[in-house]
């Protein structure tokens, strides 16, 4: 799997009758390199614009349908909440352990 950002929605009037009715979103890949991959990805869950997604590509993408005939090779799974924050609640960053330094007499 791979996390990205959602950048923008893609139409297709006339699509092949393999492809399911849904939205398609244009997806920016985070990579550590810093060039980023840009895929059309199927999202079954509503995703908006600017928002961090996990993406699975391939068979998995594809089995997902239980026709199997889809013709798709990315699929948006999940939704991120942003970093340390869970059900809406924010949550300090864990503290720093620091040792106590001891002066000899």
């Amino acid at each position: 799997m791979k996390t990205g950002y959602v950048v923008g929605r893609v139409w297709a009037t006339k699509r092949l009758g393999e492809l399911p009715s849904g939205a398609l979103l244009e997806i920016d890949l985070e990579t550590l390199g810093g060039a980023g991959e840009r895929v059309v990805a199927f999202d079954p869950l509503g995703c908006g614009e600017g928002e961090r997604v996990l993406v699975t590509q391939g068979s998995v993408a594809k089995g997902w349908f239980k026709e199997g005939t889809a013709v798709v090779d990315a699929l948006v799974v999940g939704s991120l909440d942003p970093t340390g924050e869970t059900a809406g609640e924010a949550k300090a960053p864990p503290k720093a352990k620091t040792k106590a330094k001891t002066k000899k007499a």
